[in-house]
């Protein structure tokens, strides 16, 4: 039915487009005008400048000019997209004969772009879903070993892990299968949801930005960002024209671990031509906290990639190619002896489009293909081989206005060969495949937008040698984005309701055995059930001269939310034949003697995570800035009243910031509190304060940008543990470390 439904939809949408295709071109007026600095009347170039209402974009020239063709007359909001400046709108009146208008933007520092969260690029203040950014400054003063480290300053944002080379991002209390990280909007294709020692294989160094969508993005990216995504974004396909060479390096230093690192890239472009190179490598040692070190918390990596595109004014089409090679130790585990080895593969092709003519104003279309494989050493010996293969096609073109009607319709197709073999071959080889099909839209006025949409999913199972499983499952979601007019577009309400699924992955399904990457022995069951969660949020965001900022309140209530709930040995024992049958293809004996690990089984039952977030930047006089941030997020399962398991703390943060010109200097606190509403099988965890100086200064030769960057963390040398920690009843977290960054772009 659901299927049906959203075919329907999109017929009636094409047949729309194309009877209004004609009309689209119909006789306007030219639109044109010139962007400049507000502080200093300096033209900006490079901006995309947008009419919000029939969502039309262009580009400002090195003047500041900029010119739309063909603008019916009317009323019209004009904002612009520019990064470290603001959005704020500016009403037009487009009738013909109009003289060129003059654009005076203001800086905004905390509303970024962000283009993960729709169709198309939009700043922060104007999206439907709460969302962070990370990038220049910003990103250097948070740069860390790992994603999940170097994301979990953010509001909503906290950190699994299993030492420091393995955290991943865990985003309202959501982790593993329920939070998609992308690179550059293609998965990456490899095993970090599946276990708590598996790390995500990118050096955050490489990115040019990193967003953050909290909250369900099921809609454009499917099932597995039902808890919120990570988009680490590095431009390896060029996607715009370039003339002549440009590039960007970063090296780092950390005293804890005894970290060294650099990544850079070069674009070199002839205007039509645009070549790019990238690589890198880190390396560090164990990590050295108040009771001493870490033993096997060691890591080293490596990458390297290259990509070629070939760009018109309005299109491209182009390809690349990556390697990254990392090798971690695992702390704990077999007395310190086991470390991992994960490799991976990358290419990908690209094409897209934008400002053209038709139906279709802009498409994008990808094809990624990775090749990832792991091995885990037991000291030289290879215990366990894993390999995961994966290809990925999406197709998604955004259709041209329908008067206020905006949006766009897509595609994706998922095929994946998952196999393991040794100790921890928790289950046969196992091939997956998935395809989509979604509808996103939006309807705009002066000074409000509703957003509906909708998606179909289809996944597939086929272990090896035991029966197939299939889901066929459908998520929508509406929003309201209203801005008063009273507010002068310096104040935004985002309503937003999703209905999102998330069928079981293969590990919840499959898995039967003992984990010691999870500290447990597992017990899958392949007769679960997709779960169905019901989100909300609302968020209040405002920008004004002197304060800036966002409060989010979120509820997420899901129907058979999967868990791992504990089994005694004796429940285990009397359930052999239950297992037997449920995985015919395997040898299921009971337990003879006391099990290594506790026993747990995936299990659903009705839950419900709420919380708010509130993050506020006030500038107190014109250097000094005052940053106060708020997260808490509380989860339970509704039949016994019980806590959710690994739920992070309530956090808050304090901080100051001097800057002048290009200099800035600052210090906060982190504020965590103690998380004694735990899981049966969970342990309590103190809470601490911790703080942070930090200090940077840019400086330029010509063409050339140099950013110099000075972190003193855990200053007073805390000893704290993280509550996603899988060993933090084992092992503190890092103690005080100076780390220095420097970058050079050109």
């Amino acid at each position: 039915m659901l299927v049906r439904t959203l075919v329907r939809a999109c017929a009636v949408f094409a047949m729309a487009l194309v009877m209004t295709s004609q009309a689209a071109a119909q006789t306007g007026v030219p639109l044109s005008g010139r962007l400049l600095n507000s502080l200093n009347a300096t033209p900006l170039g490079g901006a995309t400048v947008q009419i919000d209402e029939i969502r039309r974009q262009a580009t400002s020239g090195e003047d500041g000019t900029f010119t739309f063709d063909n603008v019916p007359p009317g009323t019209y909001h004009v904002s612009v997209l520019a990064q470290g400046f603001s959005t704020r709108r500016t009403e037009v009146q487009v009738v013909a004969g109009m003289a060129p208008i003059e654009l005076q933007v203001d800086f905004d520092l905390h509303f970024e772009e962000v283009v993960s969260v729709s169709g198309d690029a939009r700043s922060q203040f104007d999206t439907f879903q709460a969302t962070s950014v990370l990038a220049g400054q910003e990103l250097s003063k948070q740069l860390e070993m790992s994603l999940g480290a170097t994301l979990e300053s953010q509001p909503g944002v906290a950190a699994r892990s299993f030492g420091p080379a393995p955290a991943r991002p865990v985003i309202r209390g959501l982790d593993g299968d329920r939070v998609l990280i992308l690179q550059d909007g293609q998965r990456l294709g490899d095993l970090s949801s599946q276990s708590g020692d598996h790390g995500v294989p990118i050096n955050p160094a490489a990115a040019q930005k990193i967003e953050v969508v909290r909250g369900p993005a099921t809609l454009l990216y499917g099932a597995n960002a039902i808890g919120g995504l990570v988009n680490v974004i590095t431009d390896e396909i060029p996607t715009k024209p370039m003339m002549g060479v440009s590039g960007n390096l970063t090296f780092d230093l950390g005293t804890a671990a005894s970290v060294g690192g650099a990544a850079g890239d070069v674009h070199v472009g002839n205007g039509k031509l645009a070549l790019h190179l990238g690589g890198g490598g880190r390396g560090s040692g164990d990590v050295d906290t108040p009771e001493g070190d870490v033993v096997n918390s060691q890591s080293r990596s490596g990458f390297g990639n290259v990509g070629l595109s070939w760009t018109g004014a309005k299109s491209y089409f182009g390809g690349s190619y990556g390697y990254d090679d990392t090798k971690y130790g695992i702390p704990v585990i077999e007395d310190g002896q086991v470390q991992l080895t994960p490799r991976r593969h990358a290419f990908s092709l690209r094409a897209g489009g934008q400002g053209l003519e038709g139906a279709f104003d802009s498409y994008r279309a990808t094809l990624a293909i990775r090749r990832y494989k792991h091995d885990e050493l037991e000291g030289d010996v290879v215990g366990t081989a894993f390999t995961n293969n994966t290809a990925e096609v999406e197709v998604m073109g955004s259709h041209r206005a329908l008067g206020r009607v905006k949006g766009s319709v897509g595609g994706w197709v998922l095929n994946r060969a998952f196999d393991a073999s040794g100790e921890e071959a928790l289950s046969p080889a196992v091939d997956q495949q998935g395809f989509a099909t979604f509808l996103y839209e939006e309807v705009t006025w002066p000074h409000m937008t509703f957003q509906f949409g909708g998606r179909v999913d289809h996944t597939s199972y086929q272990p090896n040698g035991e029966p197939e499983r299939t889901f066929t499952t459908g998520s929508g979601s509406v929003g309201l984005l209203i801005r008063p007019a009273a507010a002068d577009d310096r104040l935004t309400i985002a309503l937003s309701a999703a209905r999102a699924a998330r069928s079981p992955a293969l590990e919840e399904l499959f898995y039967f055995g003992a984990h010691p990457g999870n500290f447990a022995f597992e017990v899958g069951n392949p007769d679960l059930d997709p779960e169905h969660a019901l989100g909300f949020d609302v968020s209040l965001r405002w920008r004004t001269a002197r304060v800036t900022g966002e409060l989010t309140y979120f509820r997420n209530d899901v129907n058979g939310y999967l868990f791992r709930a504990p089994l005694t040995e004796e429940e285990f024992n009397a359930r052999v034949g239950e297992y037997a049958a449920r995985f015919p293809s395997r040898d299921i004996t009971s337990f003879e003697g006391e099990s290594e690990f506790p026993i747990v089984e995936y299990v659903a039952a009705d839950s419900v995570l709420d919380g708010v977030e509130a993050h506020s930047d006030v500038q107190v006089t014109p250097q000094i800035a005052v940053e106060l941030g708020l997260d808490y997020v509380r989860g339970t399962l509704k039949d016994s009243d019980e806590p959710l398991p690994r739920i992070p703390p309530l956090r808050f943060r304090s901080g100051v910031r001097y800057q002048r010109n290009a200099f800035q200097v600052g210090g906060d606190v982190a504020f965590v509190a103690t998380q004694d509403r735990v899981f049966s099988t969970e342990t309590p965890t103190d809470g601490y304060q911790l703080g942070r100086l930090y200090a940077s200064y840019s400086f330029g030769q010509g063409a050339v940008a140099h950013t110099l960057t000075a972190r003193l963390e855990n200053v007073t040398n805390e000893l704290y543990r993280n509550h996603l920690s899988l060993i933090k009843d084992l092992v503190p977290e890092m103690g005080r470390n100076f780390r220095l960054l420097y970058n050079v772009k050109f």
